[in-house]
Formats: C-alpha cells, sequence, structure tokens
C-alpha cells in the first residue's frame, strides 16, 4: 500500500482489530484513538511517530508507530511497515520487549511469559488484519512473488533464510530468487540448525528472535561444529542488538531494512568466498 492510499476507515479497522485482540472485551482501558476528520492521509500519519532506520546512509527504511500496548504491557506498537520495497506499506505489529534480560535475572521468568504473551499476540493481530482485508506483510510477500523472475546467469549460491516470521521469510526468499540465489527457509531456530548442518550453505540470513533457539544460540552452535563453523551469518532484528552480539556474527541488519541494503550486505559477507553452484 502506498501512503497516498491510506484512509481513515483503513486506520480505524487496524486501531479496532488490535484493541478487541490486546484488551478483550472484558471493558479493560485502552487508548483512545481519535481519527482527524479532515487532511487526507498526511493527518492520519501524524497520529503515528515516524522512524528512520538507515544503518548504513544511502538505505533508508522508514516506520510509522502507534503505542497501544496491551492488557499485560504497556508498550506494544501498531506499525505502518516499509520493508524491501521502498514505498510499500503495510499494517504490523512491535512486541518492543527486546530488553536484554538475563537467565540469572530474578524475574527471568515472568518477563518469559509476557514475551511469549506478546509474540502470541502479535500473530493473532497480523492475522486477523489480513483476514478482514488490510494490507500486510502477506501483501509484500505476494507482491513479491508476482514481479519474481529468476535472474539469467549463474546462480550466486545457496542463502538459509532462518525467520519465525513466515510472511517475512517469504518475501526475503523471492527477492534473492529474482536475484540468482538458490534459498531454503525455515521458521525457528531448531530447524535452522539442523539444516545448515544438513545443506552447508552459503550464506545464512538469521533471525535474532525466535523460538526453540534464538539467533545467538544457533551462532554458538554452528561455530561449535567444525563443519559449519565457516558459514557466514548476517543476523538480522527488529529489537536492539549489543554491539557485542553484533560481532559474534559476520554482518548485521536492522530491520526494516530495503532490498538495496540487504544485497549490499549479502555481497560485503560473501565478498571472496567460493559459492556453490
Amino acid at each position: 500500500m502506498r501512503l497516498a492510499a491510506l484512509t481513515a476507515d483503513m486506520v480505524r479497522q487496524a486501531v479496532k482489530v488490535y484493541q478487541d485482540l490486546a484488551y478483550g472485551t472484558g471493558g479493560r482501558p485502552r487508548r483512545g484513538v481519535e481519527l482527524p476528520t479532515t487532511g487526507g492521509s498526511e493527518a492520519l500519519l501524524a497520529l503515528f511517530q515516524k522512524e528512520q532506520v538507515e544503518t548504513i546512509p544511502g538505505h533508508p527504511c522508514v516506520r510509522y508507530s502507534l503505542r497501544l500496548g496491551n492488557r499485560n504491557y504497556p508498550f506494544m506498537k501498531l506499525l505502518l511497515q516499509e520493508h524491501l520495497v521502498p514505498g510499500e506499506f503495510f499494517f504490523a505489529v512491535d512486541t518492543h520487549d527486546q530488553m536484554e534480560i538475563q537467565p540469572d535475572y530474578p524475574d527471568y521468568q515472568a518477563w518469559m511469559t509476557v514475551r511469549r504473551f506478546n509474540r502470541d499476540l502479535k500473530r493473532q493481530i497480523e492475522t486477523r488484519f489480513q483476514a478482514v482485508g488490510l494490507d500486510t506483510c502477506a501483501m509484500l510477500r505476494e507482491l513479491l512473488l508476482a514481479t519474481c523472475e529468476p535472474a539469467d546467469g549463474p546462480c550466486r549460491g545457496l542463502v538459509l533464510i532462518v525467520d519465525d516470521e513466515e510472511d517475512l521469510a517469504c518475501a526475503v526468499e523471492a527477492v534473492l530468487r529474482r536475484a540468482g540465489f538458490r534459498t531454503y527457509k525455515v521458521f525457528d531456530g531448531k530447524a535452522g540448525l539442523e539444516a545448515a548442518g544438513e545443506l552447508l550453505p552459503d550464506l545464512v540470513l538469521l533471525d535474532y528472535e525466535m523460538p526453540e533457539l534464538d539467533g545467538l544460540q544457533v551462532i554458538e552452535r554452528l561455530r561449535a561444529d567444525p563443519a559449519t563453523r565457516a558459514i557466514p551469518v548476517l543476523l538480522n532484528s527488529a529489537g536492539r542488538v549489543s554491539m557485542a552480539d553484533i560481532q559474534r556474527a559476520d554482518g548485521f541488519l536492522a530491520k526494516p531494512f530495503p532490498e538495496s541494503l540487504l544485497f549490499e550486505m549479502i555481497d560485503r559477507v560473501l565478498r571472496g568466498k567460493e559459492v556453490k553452484r
């Protein structure tokens, strides 16, 4: 969806879907959102906080966020998200719960419970968005698949995509295939580790936060195995990642990122490496 096509009805419906699932029907307090009656898409976007991600100069991605919270956690956000395709936006949810909590912290288990709740709620809301006809990452996936034509020339290598957000994984896969890469995708860290050992890909594009094993645990186990130790890992995350954790990978991408930055980082990581044909 282009931002010029945004309407008050879309935002109203997105907020309602979000809040109905986030707060239930028990009369729990929820943040009021007063929509403007004039001004078109610009006035609607003024309700949101504009955020620009530009991890490498010249490769910006924009998102608009509105903090609505949920019944257990006040910081979750409704998003209008740009990712991969410049100028195309979709509705999404940011759990905004990426604080670094170590297992020896007193409240670790309680925090993990909140994060699991937020993750499940995010999936429910985004699934409902799609069901009521709002643009989601599934739209982005279909847009990329519709325009995906195999590149001429030799294969540029095998990329293993490991991401628990399936629509995002499919969208990235379409972009990579169009550029001449072979791909294989899985949706959790444990499956990613198994696939890396079996396929020995040229590159692992690895999400930071996932069920079963998170991205750092996957990297640790890849590095511990002589068969997979040398496989380059391009880590990506929508949350904050410490410099120490970033340095455990061969490269890092902050979500959202445009297609151009994805390929720039892949080229950096694979530079000088002989790829499989």
